[in-house]
Formats: C-alpha cells, sequence, structure tokens
C-alpha cells in the first residue's frame, strides 16, 4: 500500500504539505527532475512544498485546495498549463518568469483587481486565462468589475481565450453568436441592441387559390367529377375481369382434378 493511498479507502489521503515521497510516489518517478505532470486535485493541501524542485515540470492541477501562496512555483520555467481553481489565493507573481506558460486556470480565488494580473501580461506564450466559471460557480472580486473584460483585453491584447470566451482565431465568431442567441433567450441584454424579429408571413395571399370566375369554377368541378366517375367505372371493369380469370382458373383446375382420378380408376 503506497503512502500517498489511504489503506482500505482507494482514495488519495490529504497531504496538506507538499513533499518528495509524495511526488515520487505519485509520479512513479525517482528523481523530481523527471516529473513533467503532477495531478493534486482536492488533496487538502494549504503548502506546495517542495514541488519547485520539479524543474521540468510541464502541467500542474493543485485545484480544490487551501493553497494562497504560490512562491515555491517561481522556479518552474517550463510550466505549460496550471490549474490553482478553488484556493486562497491572492496573488500571482510567482508566475512572472513561467515563460512557457500557455493556460492558467485560477477561477474561484481571491483576485481582487486587474493589477494583480500584470505579472501575467509579458508572457510570451500566454494566451489562456480563466478568472471565473460560472457552470461551477466559481469567481474572483476583480471578475465582478463593471469594466473587467474591458480592462484585462487592454492588459492583455494577446489572449485568445478568456474565462472560456474564444476571443479570436477559429471558433469566436461562432462563439460571439453562440453568447448573443444565449443572452437572448435568457432575457440578457448583449452589447448592442437585439433587434425585433418580424413577425411571419405568409408565402401567398389567402384568396389566392380562389377561382374568380364562377364559370370557370364550375366547369373546373364537372371535369374533375367525370373523371372520377371515369376512374370508378375503370375500377369496376377491372374487378369483374379480374373475377372471370379467377372463375376460369378454378374450373380448370376442378377439371384436372377430375380427368386424374379417372385415369387412376382405369390403370387400377
Amino acid at each position: 500500500m503506497s503512502e500517498d493511498t489511504e489503506k482500505g479507502a482507494g482514495e488519495p489521503k490529504p497531504l496538506t504539505q507538499v513533499t518528495r515521497q509524495a511526488l515520487k510516489t505519485h509520479s512513479g518517478e525517482f528523481e523530481l527532475d523527471s516529473i513533467t505532470y503532477i495531478n493534486f486535485h482536492d488533496r487538502g493541501i494549504s503548502d506546495l512544498g517542495c514541488i519547485g524542485e520539479c524543474t521540468n515540470l510541464q502541467h500542474l492541477n493543485v485545484s480544490m485546495n487551501d493553497i494562497s501562496r504560490l512562491a515555491p512555483l517561481s522556479t518552474l520555467k517550463h510550466l505549460v498549463t496550471l490549474d490553482i481553481s478553488a484556493n486562497r489565493i491572492t496573488q500571482l507573481d510567482a508566475l512572472k518568469d513561467a515563460d512557457s506558460l500557455h493556460t492558467l486556470n485560477a477561477a474561484g480565488n481571491l483576485i481582487s483587481s486587474i493589477d494583480k494580473l500584470a505579472c501575467l501580461a509579458k508572457l510570451e506564450h500566454f494566451s489562456n486565462l480563466r478568472l471565473q466559471d460560472k457552470v461551477h460557480q466559481l469567481f474572483n472580486p476583480v471578475c465582478h468589475g463593471a469594466s473587467y473584460k474591458k480592462r484585462l483585453l487592454s492588459l492583455m491584447p494577446r489572449l485568445k481565450v478568456l474565462d472560456g470566451e474564444v476571443l479570436s482565431g477559429k471558433g469566436s465568431e461562432v462563439f460571439r453568436i453562440c453568447s448573443e442567441i444565449d443572452a437572448a433567450l435568457q432575457g440578457t441584454p448583449t452589447s448592442g441592441p437585439i433587434p425585433e424579429m418580424s413577425k411571419p408571413q405568409p408565402w401567398f395571399a389567402s384568396d389566392s387559390l380562389r377561382l374568380k370566375d364562377s364559370k370557370a369554377q364550375d366547369a373546373a368541378i364537372d371535369d374533375v367529377t367525370k373523371k372520377f366517375k371515369d376512374v370508378l367505372v375503370d375500377c369496376q371493369r377491372l374487378q369483374e375481369e379480374g373475377q372471370r380469370a379467377l372463375d376460369q382458373a378454378k374450373s380448370s383446375s376442378t377439371q384436372q382434378g377430375i380427368e386424374h382420378l379417372k385415369n387412376l380408376d382405369l390403370s387400377m
């Protein structure tokens, strides 16, 4: 039984502090600098401990813990994706040198102002940021500001995705249209006025199929009636012909049966 798993429970036991043994047990690596991926989601962690010794770490998930300080992450130069959502983080300064960082999920923390995010603006590859998750009701105080999105994009114009919204590139226009439709259905005002939809109109006037000439109308009715009667006559004729053919077939079959019986009597 590994120390990273609670005995008999099958669930990871709380760590509180990240240790070398926990990192090695979780990753299966003997050396910390060989670890590239760590998932410590919901482990009761309050101290990231020696995680900074995993100098080649690329993907880290420490969401839903009790972390308030990110200082141990300052040495992780190769970090590409980082999930620190649902913690108690107020500062992101420890990420100012994470030059490889591409995606950060920091929803559900205590980041209070746009200024706290300035350290991310200079990261060359950084393009995907989440500070709020409406599905899971995770927010930061900064998200409630009236000009939150505008100010954030002014600070980080290279962002391609913000809070799950595709801002540029493939899918951005589709996302915008879907968002406007969703907002309209929910009665939420969008960035611009929603045009009023015109009422559906009939394809043609209600009297366009009426025959205005009564004589022409009578003639049309007579023509249809005559054709219907002709069809009935043809059906009756076909029925009679079919019945005659059936009777002839029965008669022929009966006569053949009688002749067969006679032949059998003669042979005996």
